[in-house]
């Protein structure tokens, strides 16, 4: 094989997931056909990968010269990038398959449907792998949640009816996303029940694809607009309303809405997420639990997360204030101070700021009350 061949090879002859998702089909027995067929691609770039390899030693035990190293070397370099490719394309092969058996996507018989799910798994299997570096570690949770309850959107939008996942959903899917990245998922249950995504589903019409459905906190990976807004003006020195954080110490948000808001996003600490949620001591998502609290200081919030960069924009992570907001394009938490916000994971808890979040747009932080 010549450079150019297996360079060609690399660059065109890998679009691993694309073809999976294309040869599931029905059948729910399909699915190890698709797997078979999965393998016997990469058995065929294996052998590539061996050909080159052979006619590296060839040419090395041939001749000589500079010429000849940067060829060899050309070629190692290559075959190490074949090899990690059919190492990736293994991994992202078996954690497809194991989500698309954990959810039953086999049975839902439209094809054009189906192979969207499948390529929606794909994406959110890739996003779990990634959670594994988000600093905080306790963060990782309420990442993972929030990729799972986009997942379970997409799956009602395509499929027109709507899609619940269980906790042992949840915890099984999260398991086979963090295999992906190298990391084993200790909170997952390997003889979990999946809820079913099957025969209620299988209508013959097509989808079409929309916005994000039920007033939901927003969904990732878009275009992101950031608004162009006033900075926020850094309060006087002594002024201020204080606020007693879980723990007992003291802090001080800029003014009485700000604490307000504050103290009712705390006293939902424990409350489950659920997608669209804005009931209050029952369920909530991220930017439910913003509008809401806000909305029992008195002060009104759009509904979804990239909706709530509002009021100003503070310009840097050391002028944040209680009451102030960390939007992302998909997600949104609130400040309460001494290096904590607090927001709607699973449930809704406290985690130290941060700006990133499970390969989300950050678009910046905000202060409500300006």
């Amino acid at each position: 094989m010549t450079e150019h061949e297996t360079g060609q090879l690399v660059r065109h002859g890998l679009d691993t997931t694309n073809q999976f998702a294309q040869k599931l089909r029905h059948d729910p027995a399909a699915i190890g056909g698709a797997r078979d067929a999965h393998y016997a691609l990469q058995t065929s770039v294996g052998r590539s990968r061996d050909v080159a390899s052979e006619q590296r030693v060839n040419l090395a035990s041939a001749s000589s010269g500079s010429t000849t190293d940067r060829a060899t070397a050309t070629s190692q370099s290559l075959e190490k990038e074949v090899q990690d490719l059919l190492d990736e394309s293994a991994e992202i092969e078996k954690a497809v398959t194991e989500a698309a058996e954990a959810l039953h996507v086999g049975e839902i018989k439209n094809d054009q449907i189906r192979d969207q799910i499948v390529k929606e798994i794909a994406a959110s299997m890739k996003a779990l792998a990634a959670v594994k570096s988000i600093q905080p570690p306790e963060s990782r949770g309420a990442a993972s949640r929030d990729i799972l309850m986009k997942l379970q959107t997409k799956i009602t939008q395509l499929t027109g009816q709507a899609a619940t996942f269980s906790e042992q959903t949840i915890n099984e899917l999260t398991a086979i996303g963090t295999r992906l990245g190298g990391e084993e998922q200790t909170t997952s249950s390997s003889s979990a029940s999946a809820t079913k995504v099957g025969s209620s589903f299988n209508s013959s019409s097509g989808y079409s694809g929309g916005s994000d459905g039920g007033g939901g906190g927003g969904g990732g990976g878009g275009a992101v607009h950031k608004p162009r807004l006033p900075v926020a003006i850094p309060p006087q020195p002594g002024s201020g309303v204080a606020i007693n954080l879980p723990g007992g110490k003291q802090v001080m948000a800029p003014n009485e809405t700000a604490a307000k808001a504050v103290r009712a996003a705390l006293s939902q600490l424990g409350v489950p997420y659920v997608w669209g949620g804005t009931a209050r001591g029952v369920g909530l998502d991220c930017s439910g639990l913003v509008m809401t609290s806000y909305q029992d200081a008195g002060m009104q919030l759009p509904r979804t997360a990239a909706q709530q960069t509002v009021g100003a924009e503070v310009p840097s992570i050391d002028q944040l204030l209680p009451g102030d907001l960390v939007v992302w394009s998909g997600h949104v938490a609130m400040v309460i101070g001494d290096g904590q916000m607090v927001e709607a994971g699973d449930p809704v808890q406290i985690s130290k700021i941060r700006t990133t979040n499970a390969g989300q747009s950050f678009i910046g932080f905000y202060r409500p009350t300006g």
